[in-house]
């Protein structure tokens, strides 16, 4: 007897949820997304008061701005989640890397002195947006593992039954 199996694995609530309520692996990536937000907000703040003028820099900010607010897009929507959240671990991880070598020995020709709050929410954010995206794509493989034990379970079971029949 041949047995076909099929997977459906849904992330996101339909219309608002069951009870309009949200589920903490979409939880993760709504704060994800606002993670990523608040660094784009950052990155163009610092771009506009301080790093326009620096060759390199000042693009690589604008540029992770427009990054991180399409990885923020892309979290909304199921088809590109797993995506999206990949891409925003990159560009947030990319972002602490350039924050650190610029207190180091320089970046791109950048090398920051002290500490203000701009620093403060960049570092937050960034790493917030790292763990809140790696926990919902290993919440989400999870899932899915734990569904395939389902269906594997589902299909012996069908399985022996329809051999006892």
């Amino acid at each position: 007897m041949t047995t076909t199996r099929t997977r459906t694995l849904t992330l996101a609530p339909a219309a608002g949820g069951a009870a309009g309520g949200v589920r903490p692996l979409d939880a993760l990536y709504v704060v994800g997304a606002l993670m990523l937000a608040a660094e784009a907000a950052v990155h163009v703040q610092q771009y506009a008061a301080i790093v326009h003028a620096v060759r390199w820099i000042g693009p690589l900010f604008l540029a992770n701005a427009a990054a991180s607010i399409v990885a923020a897009a892309g979290l909304a929507y199921e088809r590109t989640r797993p995506l999206a959240a990949l891409a925003g671990i990159a560009i947030s991880t990319s972002a602490l890397a350039g924050l650190v070598l610029s207190y180091g020995p320089g970046f791109l020709g950048w090398v920051e002195g002290g500490w203000r709050t701009a620093l403060t929410v960049a570092l937050v954010s960034e790493l917030g947006a790292v763990l809140a995206l790696a926990a919902g794509l290993a919440g989400a493989a999870l899932l899915i593992d734990s569904a395939d034990h389902a269906l594997e379970r589902d299909a012996d079971h069908l399985e022996t039954a329809g051999q006892a029949a």
